[in-house]
């Protein structure tokens, strides 16, 4: 764009703003996109909050990948372990024995996801000091270093465990917070785990087997799913209760660089040698809730980025003004030689002008209602998103993108005053002279 072009624009632009009508629809035109702007800034930052978040979480309290066996018993899990913590870039593999069952609490039933795990070997999967609400992780690894405060009696479970015919002592179980409000448990609370699968029958067929078990601790991971359903209990424990043998469900490992996990799985795929291995790594195993904060991210930016055409449209009204008031001068310009493409340039540079100035004050108003966002910590349903409170994070990505998007829009929609501002001839502005 030639210095003349952007001389005339400037002196055009600058000059209608002494006439008040035109300078109040250009203010409403530049608030109208920057209000669209830090509303769409915003909520795309909370998405992205809300997906960085998840993905934090899931990293921390989680399985990186998981290592299944397709076809036959897998019996040969601690050789699995073995060669797979050799790999480089694997920091920690455990077998997990995986199976719901209904607990029992007093008179309080929920459903759960039972993890057996290995008590040495899992802390390098998921370090349970850092999300224990209550109780110990020692007393979960050794019942011997359990303090005093633990019903032992099991007199409460009497009743089903003669239902069920089965008569043990207690086992140490650790319960998601949520799960453990369902049941109305603490650390210390005697619980019955019922398993559909058990011992078999007279005739044969699997039946349900009971377990006495005592709450030694409390975890809180952020995320809902885990935490109202998941209960972790010692892996002999568990085969005890569902009779597995030696059988595992999966080997969990545990990744140095979760953001490589794709070469990684075809690493760890490629040193157990391929068929009947399989692995299914964190992204597969909670590919339905990125994916569908990614959808809801996708849909809230096509629907908020009409405030930003709505907005444009006072973009439109300003130039058309601004081609009338400029009749006459426009006249001059087109007598003196000048070109249309330099009618064009003018407008196109007034209408960028006002559009990139909404898009900066939008920008510093995004900002400002993150940081807003971030301190009063708005509540969320913890049902729904995981998460109590609401996160919030900026990204470069998500400001460039609704930036250039909005440029583009204010952009475009200076094409047609401009291309009409174009088609005044000479005649038009000096008919009347």
């Amino acid at each position: 764009m030639s210095e003349f072009v952007r001389f005339i624009a400037l002196r055009y632009l600058l000059r209608s703003h002494k006439k008040g009508a035109l300078s109040f629809i250009s203010l409403i035109s530049v608030l109208g996109i920057a209000i669209g702007v830090a509303t769409l800034i915003s909520v795309m930052s909370v998405m992205d909050g809300i997906i960085a978040k998840t993905e934090e979480t899931v990293l921390r309290s989680s399985s990186h990948a998981n290592v299944y066996k397709l076809v036959g018993s897998f019996d040969n899990s601690y050789e699995i372990v073995e060669k797979v913590a050799k790999i480089p870039g694997v920091t920690a593999a455990s077998p997990v024995v995986y199976s719901e069952a209904l607990l029992m609490a007093g008179t309080k039933v929920a459903s759960a996801v039972v993890n057996g795990i290995d008590p040495k070997l899992y802390p390098g999967i998921c370090n349970f000091s850092e999300i224990m609400r209550s109780g110990s992780y020692d007393c979960f690894a050794d019942p011997e270093k359990c303090g005093e405060g633990l019903d032992r009696s099991g007199a409460q479970l009497q009743a089903v465990n003669d239902f069920l015919d089965e008569k043990h002592e207690l086992h140490p179980v650790l319960l998601g917070s949520d799960l453990a409000e369902k049941l109305n448990a603490k650390v210390g609370t005697a619980l019955s785990v019922i398993a559909s699968k058990g011992k078999a029958s007279i005739n044969g067929d699997s039946a349900p087997a009971s377990e006495s078990f005592t709450v030694v601790g409390i975890f809180e991971t952020g995320m809902y799913d885990n935490d109202s359903r998941a209960a972790f209990m010692r892996l002999q424990d568990v085969k005890g209760l569902i009779q597995t043998g030696d059988n595992v469900s999966f080997v969990s490992t545990r990744i140095e660089n979760p953001g490589k996990i794709g070469e990684m799985r075809a690493v760890m795929i490629e040193a157990l040698g391929g068929f009947p291995f399989s692995v299914q790594d964190w992204r597969d195993l909670h590919k339905t809730t990125f994916r569908f904060y990614d959808m809801q991210k996708t849909i809230m930016f096509i629907v908020l980025i009409f405030i930003v055409l709505v907005a444009s449209f006072g973009i439109i009204s300003t130039l058309i003004m601004l081609v009338i008031g400029k009749t006459r001068e426009v006249s001059i310009l087109r007598s003196l030689g000048a070109k249309k493409s330099v009618i064009v340039g003018i407008f196109m540079f007034d209408g960028t002008i006002i559009g990139v100035f909404g898009n900066i004050l939008g920008a510093i108003l995004s900002v400002l209602m993150c940081f807003v966002l971030q301190k009063i910590e708005f509540p969320l349903s913890k049902e729904i998103y995981s998460f109590s409170t609401m996160p919030v994070e900026m990204s470069v990505s998500s400001f460039a993108g609704v930036m250039l998007s909005t440029f583009l829009i204010s952009v475009a929609v200076t094409l047609y005053p401009s291309l009409r501002a174009a088609g005044i001839t000479p005649v038009e502005g000096l008919a009347h002279e």
